[in-house]
């Protein structure tokens, strides 16, 4: 029964290592990917059930909770809830009787156990303390669990003993691998944003907008181009120093953020140069845009670092199109900004035909 034991705890490491990748893939479908994660980890956990020992004629031993143990680390709710709904379910399709009962009540208390765990402030931060809480928790029950079902009997307790020295250590492994493969996607995922990001305004910079140019072409049909330019802005670094210009373009930065949807993408492009994709609306509503995004900046009193407040402008230049001619929209709307800068500034400029 020991080799079993150890065979069921290396069954139940591996197929945890590959559910937890799942977890630490990036994407927008978050619902999916959760909803995908609780059905694996419910399919797995019924696999390992059906890998379960008998020991004694009365108690059967698996390793079904160190999948809750895994989601647990994430911080999960609904897949704990789905994975344990499908393991219980296939549980009393064997039959509803005392132990698919106290089977199934332990899988819950432990779901519940590891929620409440979220709330306890001080574990937050501390990756092993909070895997370590959880792991003792889910082999306490899973122990408990074990001593109701076999009658609190000698062999039930020699039973939850001999679990606890086998699952205890396997968690703990679980646990070490969870940290590791945390660690590596947050720090990826910072080289990533890194990257891809201006550190001064944090809005895109100009590699992601170059990859973002290239989404756009699949994801969208039309797309609309913004180029920006704040007005004499040599002349506010000049007369400020260049922290209060500094402090400016992320005042600019918050102003674009505000006045524009989530799904369009902000860059900052150049010194002083900002562009902004915007997908599918016409070229009167991207005008609407541009023009409430000029007015927005005119009004607004940019506040410098000894608190004195200045006004600025900003010329615009739209192209609008398929996105498929994305690249020369950006040239023409690079000239609207050209014609809009020597018209005398503060205004908005617009290609009058449309691309495609």
């Amino acid at each position: 029964m020991f080799m079993s034991l150890i065979a069921n705890s290396c069954i139940s490491f591996t197929g945890i290592y590959f559910i937890s990748k799942i977890m630490n893939y990036h994407t927008r479908h978050v619902h999916i990917q959760k909803l995908l994660i609780g059905v694996l980890s419910g399919c797995f956990g019924i696999f390992l059930i059906t890998q379960s020992i008998q020991f004694e004629n009365t108690v059967k031993i698996d390793f079904r909770f160190l999948v809750l143990l895994l989601l647990g680390f994430y911080r999960l709710v609904s897949p704990l809830f789905i994975a344990a709904t499908i393991m219980s379910i296939h549980r009393f399709s064997y039959g509803i009787d005392f132990y698919s009962i106290v089977a199934c009540v332990a899988l819950f208390t432990m779901v519940i156990g590891t929620i409440l765990t979220y709330r306890i402030i001080w574990l937050q931060k501390r990756l092993f303390q909070f895997g370590l809480t959880l792991n003792v928790w889910t082999c306490l029950v899973a122990a408990m669990g074990i001593l109701v079902g076999g009658g609190f009997t000698e062999n039930a307790v020699d039973v939850a003993l001999l679990v606890t020295m086998i699952s205890f250590p396997i968690g703990l492994l679980i646990t070490m691998l969870n940290i590791d493969l945390y660690l590596i996607h947050h720090r990826v995922r910072e080289y990533k944003i890194s990257a891809e990001t201006d550190h001064l305004t944090g809005l895109a910079n100009r590699r992601a907008w170059e990859m973002q140019m290239k989404k756009f072409k699949v994801q969208y049909a039309t797309c609309n181009v913004l180029l920006l330019d704040i007005d004499h802005f040599k002349q506010i670094n000049d007369q400020y120093g260049h922290a209060n210009g500094d402090e400016v373009l992320k005042q600019f930065a918050e102003l674009l953020h505000r006045e524009t949807r989530n799904q369009d993408i902000k860059a900052r492009i150049g010194g002083e140069e900002f562009g902004i994709l915007i997908p599918m609306l016409s070229q009167t509503e991207v005008v609407n845009v541009a023009e409430r995004i000029r007015n927005s900046i005119s009004k607004h009193e940019f506040k410098l670092l000894d608190d004195e407040r200045i006004h600025l402008s900003v010329s615009i230049g739209i192209a609008n199109g398929k996105s498929e001619h994305l690249r020369e929209m950006i040239r023409l709307a690079d000239e609207c900004l050209y014609e809009a800068k020597n018209s005398g500034r503060n205004r908005t400029h617009v290609t009058e035909s449309v691309v495609g």
